[in-house]
């Protein structure tokens, strides 16, 4: 027992000693002038910082007091730049665009997702990638009239549910959700599915928690390692499950696609995805079956949870400020009317909206950090060196959130977006919600047109009430670094 107490203990002490040599030497590499962040501590870094009851975004607040607004830490032998402000966010991200669009290699980018897809891949895989992405769903309505009639269809099935529970105190969540998601599967998968469908309501499920884990536990992104200690603390274990479980629901869709494919009558996107593939070399990277899963995958969760959590943002919003909620009723009823339904072509007449909308989307702040950039070389930037491998943050909290750009910004007011003239007056070009520079959310214009066909026929036709008017929904966002809303039910009486 002793002699197996000092081998243990033996071989302890020899992984935290190659541990630390490890780190020690990759941090030795760093350039002298790499951007100033807090002293970590072996082995994890700083990361104790992002691990407490302090949120992350409050943490990186005060980080950027203390060193400015390129700064970094030590996650275990990796390096985090967080870069804040507007001047600095347009510099990275626009201006530099060319050094500052890769991806970082992660344990769910490079171990799960094998640099695939829309969302993780870089360099040329991601140009050939997203450009095929963008060029088909154009031709399936993006950007088109026949997407508005798409999104039409699951406003009526919206409306129905919400008729049906006119008056009573339920929770939006799932049928928000269910909504949502069924606008991308109308596009990906050429169909639509019920709100009572058990199967498809355990993808939305998937698809919420995938956002969620992948949100949360940031630090561990970068520390893969922490996978293999006993339990699951960091979620790393259950992130992999649901990814597979995902992956396994997409792959069996496109396997159903391909037993009924029809190449002169391509239905949807993974149509049009095995057409090209039919048409390229064996054994294209871009074209192949596991690229397409990644890439459905992308469109689900980016497509599904951002747009729906705004929407909930919002309601949330309203239930608060019912002043607000009357404002924007009377204008649609002065340029839409109590009867017939919403089009696209009614927002250009509806700055009120546009600005309640544009809060919205700023004080949300769905993805206060975007989706993490890498460095793929060493990058000068701003008199300091960010070393090759390094993870890039593009902090969207700290525009969103600056006082100096948004005067009283922990307070949820529309009018900070209009002029004396009842328009716009500029600052919605500070909200960076969908992020900015080439890796800009190519959702951007499905999610606006969601938004505005879902909130303006929900007010149109109904009245949002708290549950408990002298109760009203309290308590943080969800933790992590997703900004989503507490918990809330609402009471949605149907205007006569």
């Amino acid at each position: 027992m002793v002699l197996d107490w000092f081998t243990w203990n033996g071989w302890t002490v020899a992984i935290v000693a190659v541990l630390l040599i490890l780190m020690v030497s990759r941090s030795l590499q760093w350039p002298a002038n790499v951007p100033p962040g807090p002293t970590g501590y072996p082995i994890v870094g700083s990361i104790l910082l992002l691990s407490g009851k302090k949120k992350p975004k409050e943490t990186f607040r005060q980080l950027r007091v203390k060193f400015g607004d390129v700064f970094s830490l030590t996650l275990g032998r990796n390096l985090l730049v967080v870069i804040n402000g507007v001047d600095a966010l347009k510099e990275a991200f626009i201006k530099r665009a060319d050094d500052f669009s890769d991806r970082p290699d992660t344990y769910r980018s490079a171990t799960l997702m094998k640099r695939k897809g829309v969302a993780m891949s870089s360099g040329q895989h991601w140009k050939h990638t997203r450009t095929f992405a963008l060029t088909t769903l154009r031709e399936f309505g993006f950007g088109k009239k026949s997407l508005e009639a798409r999104v039409m269809e699951e406003v009526y099935a919206f409306l129905d549910v919400m008729g049906n529970n006119s008056g009573k105190v339920y929770d939006p969540k799932h049928v928000i959700q269910i909504s949502i998601s069924n606008i991308i599967c109308s596009i990906v998968f050429g169909k639509r599915f019920e709100h009572s469908d058990a199967k498809f309501y355990q993808l939305v499920d998937l698809l919420e928690e995938a956002f969620r884990l992948n949100q949360t536990r940031s630090a561990a992104r970068n520390m893969s390692w922490l996978r293999f200690l006993p339990g699951d603390f960091f979620k790393i274990k259950r992130n992999r499950d649901n990814f597979y479980e995902i992956s396994d629901y997409m792959q069996q869709q496109i396997t159903d696609h391909r037993n009924t494919f029809d190449p002169s009558n391509p239905r949807d996107f993974i149509d049009a995805f095995l057409k090209e593939q039919e048409r390229q070399e064996p054994g294209s990277a871009v074209f192949e079956d596991f690229n397409l899963q990644a890439t459905i995958s992308n469109l689900f969760v980016a497509g599904t949870e951002t747009t729906a959590t705004t929407i909930r943002w919002t309601i949330l919003q309203l239930i608060y400020h019912t002043d607000i909620q009357d404002r924007l009723r009377r204008e649609i009823e002065n340029v839409i009317g109590p009867s017939r339904f919403p089009t696209l072509s009614d927002k250009e007449n509806m700055p009120y909206y546009k600005a309640v909308i544009t809060e919205a989307l700023r004080f949300g702040n769905i993805a206060p950090f975007s989706v993490p950039h890498g460095a793929s070389k060493d990058v000068e930037f701003r008199g300091m060196t960010i070393p090759k491998g390094s993870t890039i943050i593009p902090n969207l909290d700290s525009v969103h959130f600056d006082p100096n750009v948004f005067k009283e910004p922990t307070k949820f007011n529309p009018d900070r977006f209009l002029g004396e003239d009842g328009k716009l007056n500029g600052k919605e070009k500070y909200v960076f919600a969908f992020s900015l520079g080439r890796r800009i959310c190519l959702g951007e214009s499905l999610a606006r047109l969601e938004l505005f066909l879902f909130l303006t026929t929900l007010i149109q036709r109904f009245e949002l009430l708290p549950e408990n008017p002298d109760k009203m929904p309290a308590g943080p966002p969800s933790k992590g670094i997703q900004s989503g809303p507490p918990d809330y039910k609402v009471k949605a009486v149907k205007i006569n």
